[in-house]
């Protein structure tokens, strides 16, 4: 079977590599390079730009200021508010590639599959936090989730709040939305339309496959820009199901282009479309896997499933909820099990202590 699907997944990564259309995203690995600019020199630069080539940075600058705020809404935001900020606005122009600077490696162009469109199709991948709980945060790091397929921006919201509640002692979220093709039915809840699943599982095979995507890249832009903004703090992510995919991809490029952020990088993966282990970069004391025998869409089809039962970071959570589904990661059983990684990231900022024990 796992044979069957990395050829599968090569072939759907080879074809959407090919064929469908691309765009590209500024990963930057020195986030703070342009931040000395003026006032006068940012407003010079800017305003020789394009409308076009302003709707770009402008929608830069509400991203990032998204990312630390999810009170912050509206597209117009980065253009009404483009200057209240100048370290986003150096960062903004900078990243949209109009700022020169004599370092050019700042700035790695990463090109990623676009995002097919259907009518009525949910929000596009952005940050997002929980604003109820804003400003809470461990004094050690920050925590992020990332969710799984099918799941419109609220719903994802919904179960970061409910995971922050009960593994995190209802601190803030520092999130990547990974949107679907799936319709809601009303706009907040998951459906059960299947051309649109069909759309989230052939990309689900195109990122395993080696394809990227934004939400990758957002995600691996999250860590770089919080552990160089901040050199003595750690993040832990936490990623649900097919979550666990983007964040293996985030990895890689991070392997690639920042290996040495990682690390202060910290993972969960709950009932992962994708299982991440340790590497040259990110020790075994980093990365968990928590996954239920009877899950039986995880165990036969995802990624690295092969491996359950014989690998170290990978923890099976007994199914004693039995009137939920196996694949419910917000579940008690996943819950009691998760929570004591958390409580040692909170001491240590790794998710086991030196003594493999937690």
């Amino acid at each position: 079977m796992h044979v069957i699907k990395n050829s599968l997944q090569i072939s759907v990564s080879t074809i959407s590599q090919k064929f469908c259309k691309k765009e590209s995203f500024n990963l930057c690995v020195r986030p703070g390079i342009a931040d000395h600019l003026s006032y006068e020199e940012l407003k010079e630069i800017y305003d020789k730009l394009t409308l076009e080539d302003k709707h770009v940075v402008e929608t830069i600058y509400w991203e990032l200021m998204k990312k630390e705020d999810s009170r912050i809404d509206g597209w117009e935001y980065g253009k009404i508010n483009f200057f209240n900020n100048l370290r986003i606005t150096a960062r903004s122009l900078h990243r949209g590639g109009f700022i020169e600077l004599e370092d050019k490696d700042s700035l790695i162009k990463i090109d990623y599959t676009t995002k097919l469109c259907r009518t009525n199709n949910s929000s596009k991948t952005q940050y997002f936090s929980l604003g109820e709980k804003y400003g809470n945060n461990l004094s050690i790091g920050y925590c992020g989730y990332v969710n799984g397929m099918g799941n419109t921006i609220g719903w994802a919201g919904r179960d970061a709040s409910i995971i922050s509640d009960t593994v995190l002692d209802g601190i803030d979220l520092h999130c990547v939305y990974l949107p679907s093709y799936q319709h809601s039915p009303d706009g907040f809840s998951p459906s059960n339309d299947f051309i649109g699943f069909s759309m989230d599982v052939a990309r689900h095979l195109s990122i395993n496959g080696g394809d990227y995507s934004k939400t990758a890249c957002l995600i691996a832009q999250q860590w770089i820009d919080y552990l160089t903004d901040n050199p003595d703090k750690y993040f832990l992510t936490i990623a649900a199901s097919d979550g666990g995919t983007f964040t293996c991809a985030a990895v890689k490029l991070m392997c690639q282009y920042c290996p040495h952020l990682l690390s202060r990088v910290s993972i969960i993966l709950l009932a992962p479309g994708c299982f991440l282990f340790p590497n040259e970069y990110i020790k075994y004391d980093q990365v968990m896997n928590f996954v239920k025998l009877e899950d039986n869409l995880i165990t036969r089809l995802a990624t690295g499933s092969q491996f359950i039962g014989k690998h170290q970071n990978i923890i099976i959570v007994p199914h004693n909820s039995t009137s939920d589904h196996p694949h419910n990661f917000l579940s008690y059983d996943f819950a009691q099990i998760v929570k004591p990684y958390v409580e040692q990231f909170k001491k240590t900022g790794k998710l086991i202590n030196d003594n493999n024990n937690l």
